[in-house]
This record gives structure tokens, sequence and C-alpha cells, in this order.
């Protein structure tokens, strides 16, 4: 039996007790048996049922998540418990909900894919005349707006979605690098808290943006595709798969 050490690091030697065997064994037949499912579905990927998911980013996406569920299943037997300090900083505040926010985009390709059919149904919404000239000169705010929101107009749902992930992305790397950087928990150069255990690393507000980008992941932008999708039917089962992805994720 191994005792962990909550007050420090735990790095130490292999723990190759029942436990951590049973966690090496489950992750590594879990493994295999998603990454065929991953190559058969990207073998047909050029099929029409499968193609309209949008195939490599739902791979992408699954992958990520994969691999970090991988690596908890492996933290007990291969560093004894935990991983330092600074590696689980990162993991939660960035790989974490990179994996999460790729999933969550994957996730409205039942939404847009519904979008372009209405627009081809109703064939108004389908052509739309660009806006006249507002009679503003080239240097005024009004004429960058205008010019803004044809540009807007102009992108695909798909791309707007793929666009607000990727600025929640960014806004969580830019904050989870501020924090990282003026705390003094991870480095020494650091202008706020003080040196601590790393038992105590993993506590306090460093914390708090990992908290939040997970909950808005998943508690807010989850919930919100669910209430969008609710009147949709589809043949193929789709908006039953996308509730229960949803709802494990």
């Amino acid at each position: 039996m191994v005792y962990l050490n909550p007050g420090r690091s735990n790095l130490g030697p292999e723990n190759l007790d029942g436990y951590g065997i049973s966690y090496i064994v489950f992750g590594v037949v879990y493994s295999i048996i998603l990454y065929a499912a991953c190559v058969y579905l990207w073998l047909q990927r050029h099929h029409p049922v499968v193609k309209m998911r949008k195939v490599g980013l739902m791979l992408l996406s699954v992958l990520v998540i994969h691999v970090f569920c991988f690596l908890v299943l492996s933290v007990y037997t291969t560093i004894n418990g935990s991983w330092p300090c600074s590696v689980e900083y990162w993991a939660m505040n960035l790989y974490l909900p990179i994996g999460i926010g790729l999933w969550q985009a994957q996730n409205q390709q039942l939404l847009i894919v519904s979008r372009q059919q209405t627009q081809l149904i109703v064939s108004h919404a389908t052509y739309k005349p660009l806006l006249p000239s507002h009679g503003h000169g080239v240097s005024s705010p009004r004429y960058w707006l205008w010019r803004f929101k044809l540009w807007y107009r102009s992108i695909s749902t798909q791309g707007k979605y793929e666009g607000f992930v990727l600025i929640g992305i960014i806004i969580q790397f830019t904050v989870s690098m501020v924090v990282y950087n003026i705390s003094r928990k991870f480095n020494g150069y650091g202008v706020v808290s003080h040196h601590t255990s790393p038992a105590m690393c993993r506590r306090g507000w460093e914390w708090i943006p990992s908290v939040v980008w997970q909950f808005l992941w998943n508690y807010f932008f989850g919930p919100y595709l669910l209430w969008k999708i609710r009147m949709i039917r589809d043949i193929y089962h789709w908006r039953l798969q996308t509730i229960i992805a949803v709802v494990a994720g």
C-alpha cells in the first residue's frame, strides 16, 4: 500500500501496486479502442452523414480531452499522485479549457447545419442586398462601422462560432499568462502572493480563471446550445447525440 503525503509534491518512485497497474491498463485499453474508432471515422469522413459533422474538429477535440484524461489516470502510477504545481496550473488553465472549447465548438455543428438549411428554404434570406453607401468619408468612424457590419454579415455561421471560441481561448491564455507571471507561487519574480508548499500552491485566487472558464464552457454555452436545438427534428438522431455530448461534457 502506498501512502501519499498531501503536504509535498509526492514526486517519487512509480506506484506499481494494484491501483497503479489498474489505472495504466484501463488507460491503454481505452486509448486503443478510442484511437481505432477515430481512425475508422476518419476513413469514413467523405460519407455525407459524417462529412457534415466536421470530423476534423470533432476528432481534435476528442483527442485533446483524451490526452488530459490519460494523464490524470497515469499521475498516480508515474509521479506518485500529483503533478508539479506549474504543470497542473497550465493543464487546468489552458490545456483543459482549450479541449472543452473545441468540444463545445464541434457541438454547435447541428445548429449551424440547421440554420444553413433554413436559409436555403427561405430564399430571400439567402440573397441580401448590400447596404447602400451612407455618404460619410473614409476617415469617419461611421464608415468603418458600416464596413464592419458588411464584413460580419458575410461570415458564415460556422466561422462566427469558431471565431468566438478562438477569442475565448486567446482571452484565457492572456489571463493565465498574466496571473502566472505576477504570482510568486509559480516563480521567483512575481509581485503578489507568497512562496508556499506544493500543496498550498493549489489554493488561492490564481486558480479562479480555470474555474470561471470551465463554468462558462459547461454551464453557459452548453445550456444555450441545448435551448437553441430544442425544436430541431432530424432523422439521424443528431439532436439526441448532441444533447448527450453536451451533458457528458
